[in-house]
């Protein structure tokens, strides 16, 4: 009996810390102090451990005891090693606000080839992001897209560029039904350019599925990938703003984006 309960304990502290993040995954409202990530983590191993120990010394139905202990060992391990790779590096990038556009050459979602100077005259918010498998990514160009009426009236367009495959960016633009600019780096040209790689950083991906509007890779491993980067560039090609979290899963807000916009453009508009 207390095998049994201790393992529906672990089960119920790992779906509960699930939802806790994919909730606020998606509502891009992941706190600064993500203490209760890492507790979830932790209760639901120990309690696992200890549900296994009560089975090996008291006894108990294993075949109920073993899926649940199961469950919460592999979501306590996730969500550990979720929390313990939250740091991104952010000493490396090479423009800062001032400076001038790096020219770069990337490829659009049907695989043809795009270059910078496409964009010389327009005002373009620059987004740099993990991949189309990541939730906190995919919810962040989701808000991009909602505030493109917004973006547009001060003549901003968004461009978002990541590591995908072209296939990939295809498939994500309408899973999500993204009508802004995504941009495929797959040698990570661009990301280097620019010193946004994050060298060695966990991933879920191949093969996301979409849970509760969320996509969740299947497959994890780590993998060099883009720092989650906001770059904000006036018509010029001059840099205004930019915008870097030490921890990959806290994001700009809406608030803070217009915010920006309107800091650097004020009421004017751009056509």
């Amino acid at each position: 009996m207390t095998a049994l309960v201790l393992a529906g304990l672990a089960m119920t502290s790992a779906l509960a810390t699930a939802g806790w993040f994919l909730f606020h995954a998606k509502h891009g409202s992941m706190p600064r102090h993500q203490g209760r990530l890492g507790l979830g983590a932790g209760a639901a191993l120990v309690l696992a451990l200890a549900a296994l120990v009560a089975l090996a010394w008291r006894g108990g139905p294993v075949a109920a005891v073993a899926p649940m202990v199961v469950v919460a060992l592999v979501g306590g391990l996730l969500f550990a090693v979720i929390y313990r790779t939250r740091r991104v590096p952010l000493g490396d990038l090479r423009v800062s606000e001032g400076d001038g556009l790096l020219p770069f050459r990337a490829l659009l979602p049907d695989g043809s080839p795009f270059e910078s100077s496409a964009l010389r005259g327009e005002r373009i918010l620059l987004k740099f992001f993990r991949g189309q498998w990541c939730p906190f990514c995919a919810t962040e160009l989701k808000m991009f897209e909602a505030l493109g009426p917004e973006l547009a009236r001060h003549g901003v367009r968004v461009v978002a560029l990541s590591k995908d495959p072209p296939a990939d960016a295809a498939r994500h633009a309408k899973r999500d039904g993204l009508t802004l600019t995504l941009l495929s780096d797959p040698r990570l040209e661009v990301i280097r350019a620019y010193g946004v790689e994050h060298h060695k950083a966990f991933e879920l991906s191949k093969g996301p599925i979409t849970f509760f509007g969320m996509p969740i890779g299947l497959v994890p491993r780590f993998e060099a990938m883009a720092v989650p980067t906001t770059l904000l560039i006036d018509e010029h090609g001059v840099i205004r703003w930019v915008d870097q979290s030490e921890d990959y899963k806290v994001r700009a807000s809406r608030e803070r984006v217009l915010g920006a916009v309107g800091a650097t453009f004020g009421s004017e508009v751009h056509p």
